[in-house]
């Protein structure tokens, strides 16, 4: 690939005050719907590090007509996202390491990498091959983490200019939070004890979260992974959470006042290009809901989904809260019926595809869509 025109290509999603916070994969084997979960939330904060900032999450879906360099089409978020293969990447940002690397370790080096293995690649294996081939040839800048995964296989990729691990991931889940974990990375990072603390913090929240899930009903919901994401440092405090916890006290959780959009991707394995999908939560996860987007209606998105007041409501209703204030039942409720009602008409379109009623299905499935979004975004501007 040409990574002069890609890096033109590339449609920068992302401000430069804007960093991963924590994401993970959960293999099919053990989710409830047997399908793979990739999930990841993102924050904004000013240089500073004391105020959040305003992000517009954006999706984009672009084809091989709209983009020359595509070979497959493909529904990108915040340097993220799923293509008609089904496979899913995630970008995240890694410990600094001794290498000389430039200051902004989210260079435009890496926004490609995402968008370029999305292009291309049809598989988790592929695209481990693409960064792989990508450091060889001496064009790794930064340090950052991918998790790549179709179907079936889930990858962690960790990468810096001198340093390239992968791992194939061979139980249950993983949590990652801007940490280096893999052999060849240690060795290489800079030592940031405060930013290990805190990261390593919203690692053990969400991973306690999932394993409690796990261990409780011997297999993990997208419910589990979205609430997860949404723990608030009161929660994960709470008597109730963990007995692991002993007498520590964290002060750092998944979901923080910078936290500014989280996405959930759900990979199908028998029509990857209809019925995989993208919970999106546009706006900071702990007040808006996650929308279910399939990727078989994302060549038509709905404009709201773009506009800046689907986002601003989401920052209303937080800046209206205190930060340990618990969950709105009713946010909750809605976004549960929205999910088992896409649910239900994901199975229909299933049935559609399995009688070759390709067309049928399609429109089933934006109708879904356009109907989901109206009534979730009149919900969220008259909740109060």
């Amino acid at each position: 690939m040409n990574i002069r025109v890609a890096i033109l290509g590339a449609t920068l999603a992302l401000t430069a005050t804007a960093f991963a916070d924590v994401d993970w994969m959960i293999l099919p084997k053990y989710s409830s719907s047997g399908r793979m979960l990739v999930h990841g939330t993102r924050y904004g904060v000013s240089r500073d590090g004391k105020q959040p900032v305003r992000i517009v999450p954006k999706l984009h879906f672009s084809t091989p007509q709209t983009d020359q360099a595509a070979k497959y089409k493909y529904l990108r978020g915040s340097v993220c996202g799923v293509n008609e293969k089904g496979l899913a990447v995630l970008w995240s940002s890694g410990n600094p390491t001794r290498d000389k690397n430039p200051k902004k370790t989210a260079g435009p080096i890496y926004r490609v990498a995402t968008t370029a293995m999305l292009r291309s690649c049809a598989t988790a294996q592929q695209a481990l091959e693409h960064m792989r081939r990508m450091f060889d040839k001496k064009l790794i800048s930064g340090s950052s983490i991918f998790l790549v995964a179709d179907p079936k296989r889930a990858f962690v990729i960790e990468c810096a200019p001198k340093h390239f691990a992968s791992w194939e991931l061979p139980h249950a889940f993983c949590v990652y939070s801007n940490c280096w974990k893999l052999p060849g990375m240690d060795d290489g990072s800079v030592d940031n004890a405060n930013r290990a603390t805190s990261n390593f913090q919203r690692e053990w929240a969400a991973r306690e979260a999932l394993r409690q899930a796990l261990e409780g009903k011997k297999n993990i919901s997208v419910a589990d992974s979205l609430r997860a994401s949404r723990l608030s440092v009161a929660e994960v405090n709470d008597k109730g959470f963990s007995k692991l916890r002993g007498w520590l006290k964290l002060t750092s959780a998944p979901y923080n006042r910078f936290s500014a959009e989280s996405y959930l991707f759900e990979l199908d394995c028998e029509f990857p290009a209809e019925l995989s999908c993208v919970y999106a939560a546009l706006g900071p996860q702990r007040h808006t809901v996650y929308l279910p987007i399939p990727f078989g209606a994302a060549d038509k998105l709905p404009e709201v989904l773009s506009a800046p007041e689907w986002s601003d409501e989401a920052r209303r209703l937080r800046d209206a809260a205190k930060p340990d204030d618990p969950m709105r039942p009713e946010l909750l409720e809605f976004e549960q019926k929205l999910i088992a009602d896409y649910a239900k008409q994901r199975e229909e379109a299933r049935w559609l595809l399995r009688l070759e009623k390709r067309e049928e299905a399609l429109k089933l499935l934006h109708d879904t869509l356009a109907r989901q979004t109206e009534e979730t975004a009149k919900f969220l501007k008259e909740l109060k």
